[in-house]
């Protein structure tokens, strides 16, 4: 495994408002606590230094992306995106730690650890409303996903050992490289990163079951899957002012469709922030998605078939695509952001030949 957690490469700029031609495009693992030439600094209690303070405070996602090679390229399995900001999304993260609003109770599977993590509303940059709210940290449960797939949930375990023994071989070339190793290994020590690694295999859709009987595809090789890892730290352009959290859901969509409109009149940039961080993808208002994310790649060329997304419990079946990189924005230079909610990850991950389109 290579851990990649370097600073983007910015262009400087005489103003706080670099062009946007320079910005819309690039985008390179970035720490976010690095003050940009040309840009306004990170004022000391910006929210994601508060997270390095306290890195228990960090949201952590586990994913799989799914691809196969196909006339000289890749395509990748995806779902239409279910919230809207972009066309597609991968469908597979599972959070082993992430925020809920205070007054909400822990979602299924998942618990308010004690004592309990809380965090105001008003820490976020895009915090603009008159009145401020709380959230609190929730963790996976150990026994989230006790469905019966015991073979599955073996090779979980063997995923998990592998991530381990990888994250312990390696330090950080520098503060925060060192930071986000430290944080995500010290999830996956926690018995229940087993749920979370669990979960996102399961999600993917590729391990179940056809009607024929055998699997699209069977856990077979953990420490390959796992020697695919890479950690980045997806930045996500949110709403700004942030809704307050009793918004009916159309009028969440309504600021998500007109968002790209509202910015170009307000001269808001939609590739970076004021400090010169770039975006990785377009969000919804939930904190959570500014997460350190740790992506696993499964090559499945040669599988012809189109294995269905499972909800996170199992529940229900989601229909999935086969989509070119093309198509997805990953490869014609044009902004992946509207087209590919991890557009900027699978961008990289086909840079660094993690994904093979030999």
């Amino acid at each position: 495994m290579r851990l990649v957690l370097l600073a983007a490469a910015l262009p400087c700029a005489a103003s706080l408002k670099p062009p946007r031609s320079r910005l819309q495009h690039t985008w390179a693992p970035q720490d976010l606590t690095r003050d940009n030439a040309g840009f306004a600094p990170i004022p000391d209690d910006d929210y994601i230094k508060q997270y390095q303070a306290n890195p228990s405070l960090w949201p952590v996602e586990f994913f799989v992306i799914v691809y196969r090679r196909i006339r000289g390229s890749a395509e990748v399995l995806v779902r239409r995106s279910a919230n809207g900001t972009s066309k597609y999304g991968v469908g597979s993260g599972v959070p082993a730690t992430r925020w809920v609003l205070s007054s909400q109770d822990a979602p299924a599977g998942y618990m308010k650890p004690e004592p309990r993590l809380s965090f105001d509303a008003s820490n976020f940059p895009e915090f603009g409303a008159d009145e401020s709210w709380a959230y609190d940290k929730v963790d996976i449960r150990e026994d989230a996903f006790a469905y019966g797939d015991h073979e599955l949930e073996s090779f979980a375990g063997e995923v998990r050992d592998s991530l381990c023994a990888q994250l312990a071989a390696r330090s950080g070339n520098n503060e925060w490289e060192q930071s986000t190793l430290s944080v995500v290994k010290s999830v996956l020590d926690k018995p229940s990163s087993l749920a979370a690694i669990q979960g996102t295999l399961r999600m993917s859709g590729v391990f179940t079951w056809q009607a024929t009987g055998a699997r699209y595809v069977e856990p077979a090789n953990a420490a390959e899957l796992a020697g695919t890892v890479r950690i980045y730290t997806m930045f996500p352009q949110m709403p700004a002012p942030m809704p307050d959290p009793s918004a009916a859901p159309e009028a969440v969509r309504a600021e998500i469709a007109s968002r790209a409109v509202r910015m170009a009149n307000s001269g808001r940039n939609p590739h970076a922030d004021r400090h010169g961080r770039v975006y990785t993808h377009i969000s919804t208002p939930n904190v959570s998605n500014t997460i350190h994310g740790v992506y696993l790649t499964l090559d499945a060329t040669g599988l012809d078939a189109i294995p269905p997304a499972l909800d996170l419990f199992g529940t229900k079946e989601i229909e999935r695509e086969w989509v070119s990189l093309q198509d997805l924005d990953v490869t014609t230079g044009a902004d992946p952001k509207p087209a590919f909610i991890s557009g900027c990850i699978v961008r990289r991950l086909v840079a660094e030949g993690v994904i093979d389109v030999r």
